[in-house]
């Protein structure tokens, strides 16, 4: 009986073995993107999360801004159409 009990711990023992070279692999991996990802960050300008995230807070800003001139000048625009049409049809009548 004592080899048998043997027998499970080493197959225990092996089996934890093989599930901490999966974890070491993973994070490996996982050191690797994050390393591509930084790399991909300081090509922007930029160093850290904290500030990346700073930048997309900043860049939604801007659009938000870009966004509304542009309904702005399309209402302007629309406005300007309506005008010349009343002013054609009036042409039309007199």
């Amino acid at each position: 009986m004592e080899s048998n009990g043997a027998d499970k711990l080493g197959r225990k023992l092996l089996k934890i073995k093989e599930e901490l070279e999966e974890k070491k692999a993973k994070r490996l991996e996982l050191q690797g993107e994050l390393k591509s990802l930084m790399n991909q960050l300081k090509e922007l300008g930029v160093n850290s999360l904290e500030e990346a995230e700073e930048m997309i807070h900043q860049m939604e800003k801007d659009l938000e801004k870009m966004r509304e001139s542009i309904e702005e000048q399309i209402e302007e625009i629309e406005e300007l159409m309506e005008g010349g049409e009343e002013d054609e049809w009036e042409k039309g009548i007199r």
